[in-house]
């Protein structure tokens, strides 16, 4: 008797696992690249991710923050000096290049502004070209059609000696934007010149007068100088371009009127007035094309 119930009780044994393996046993797993969120969600293996619904959603999913774009920051206008004349002589060409950097844009202004006064410090966006100490600009881009950013080079002559201040300038919309402050030096171009360092007052009448003068300047070779006077004077400078019959002197000296002369170099000459009167003088020398005068003097012969 007890053999047939463990028999019999076997045999359910056997039934039930009979019964379960062909009813409970579980579908084979998808193939891995249609799993979605396998390792997403709490407590699931990755059979489980085929009960989570696959639908379209239109909501986009949160970025991590590992994965975000950075926010791009606002990029400022800014001019900037990439170069600018060192120390120069008189009458030379001052040349500049500066940089206008924004966003881009067109621009109808820029240019490089400067004068003898320092204008230190940072310029506001508020100060327009009227507002500052600078009272010249290059005229090269003054008024145009520019699409910045973009180099710029302009130039000048420089025919005044003197420190000169100056920055980049750009006006982008309804503001002023400036380089920081650059200065450079124009120095004197080394010129002829000619001085009298001596000459009599009072000439006797029919006696000779002795003058002397000098010749400055780069060496050279001149064919002329003399001292010229008459009893109407001529008051003020007088510039290269003028020569003696501009003039209402004559020629009083003989002594350097002609031949090869090298200067620089101090001149004797020697004068007979026959005429009493005041007489207005002043030396002068014919040098590279140019008539280079001294200032004007005096003396009275009686």
């Amino acid at each position: 008797m007890n053999r047939l119930f463990v028999l019999f009780s076997g045999m359910v044994i056997v039934s039930v696992g009979i019964v379960g393996w062909k009813y409970a046993r579980p579908a084979s797993p998808p193939d891995a690249p249609k799993v979605l969120g396998s390792t997403a969600v709490s407590d699931q293996t990755h059979f489980d991710a085929l009960n989570i619904s696959t639908e379209k959603t239109t909501q986009s999913p949160t970025p991590s923050p590992l994965f975000s774009s950075p926010t791009p920051s606002i990029q400022m206008p800014l001019v900037t000096v990439i170069d600018g004349p060192g120390d120069i002589i008189e009458g030379d060409i001052a040349s500049f290049t500066w940089h206008v950097d924004a966003p881009p844009t067109t621009i109808r202004t820029t240019t490089v502004y400067y004068g003898t006064t320092s204008d230190p410090g940072v310029l506001v966006t508020q100060a327009s070209p009227e507002q500052t100490q600078y009272t010249r600009a290059l005229q090269d881009f003054m008024d145009g059609t520019y699409g910045v950013p973009l180099r710029f080079v302009g130039s000048m002559p420089m025919s005044t000696a003197g420190t000169y201040f100056y920055r980049g300038y750009a006006r982008i919309g309804e503001k002023h934007y400036w380089s920081s402050e650059r200065n450079f030096a124009v120095t004197s171009k080394l010129k002829h010149d000619i001085k009298v360092s001596n000459f009599p007052t009072v000439v006797t009448l029919g006696e000779n007068a002795a003058f002397t003068w000098d010749i400055y300047g780069p060496a050279a070779t001149i064919g002329f100088t003399a001292i010229a006077g008459g009893k109407t004077s001529k008051p003020g400078k007088l510039e290269a371009t003028v020569d003696l019959p501009q003039t209402p002197y004559a020629i009083l000296t003989q002594d350097f009127t002609s031949g090869s002369i090298a200067v620089p170099l101090r001149f004797i000459g020697n004068a007979s007035i026959t005429d009493p009167g005041v007489y207005y003088f002043r030396a002068l020398a014919f040098i590279s094309g140019k008539n280079i005068w001294s200032d004007e003097y005096s003396f009275t012969v009686k």
